[in-house]
């Protein structure tokens, strides 16, 4: 009987002759699909899709590129989220463009920290604050 770790359908059989001349059965792992953006679900660029015993033994720059969110997000949603936190930083931070009108986008907003947005009104806080000070 064949042992129970190799009864899942989800090894590859693979059938090899020996030296002896017997045919045995050697079992692999099929191989993984590509990750996803997790907010679009486009394949991700960059990132090998491989057994995570391969990827251990991959160096850390072969594993993910390097720029934030790198393995998590595409090029595109990363884009889109940087512009989101800049437009937000310009309507805070400078009085010129407090009349920007911008709706929040919880896609986007998931994948930023916990309180982003009150530290961005911190320093709003301080900028006025300064600001106050120096008229």
């Amino acid at each position: 009987m064949v042992a129970p770790k190799y009864r899942s359908g989800s090894k590859k059989r693979v059938f090899r002759r020996t030296p002896g001349g017997r045919t045995v059965v050697h079992y692999k792992h099929g191989k993984p699909s590509k990750n996803h953006c997790g907010r679009c679900g486009k394949p991700l660029q960059g990132t090998p899709s491989a057994n995570p015993l391969e990827i251990r033994k991959m160096r850390h720059s072969e594993r993910v590129p390097t720029r934030p969110y790198a393995g998590v997000l595409c090029s595109d949603c990363t884009e889109s989220l940087m512009r989101y936190v800049t437009r937000f930083e310009a309507k805070f931070g400078y009085p010129e463009f407090s009349d920007l009108e911008i709706e929040r986008d919880l896609t986007i907003e998931k994948f930023l920290p916990r309180d982003w947005f009150s530290g961005i009104n911190k320093g709003v806080a301080k900028k006025a604050k300064n600001a106050a000070e120096i008229q």
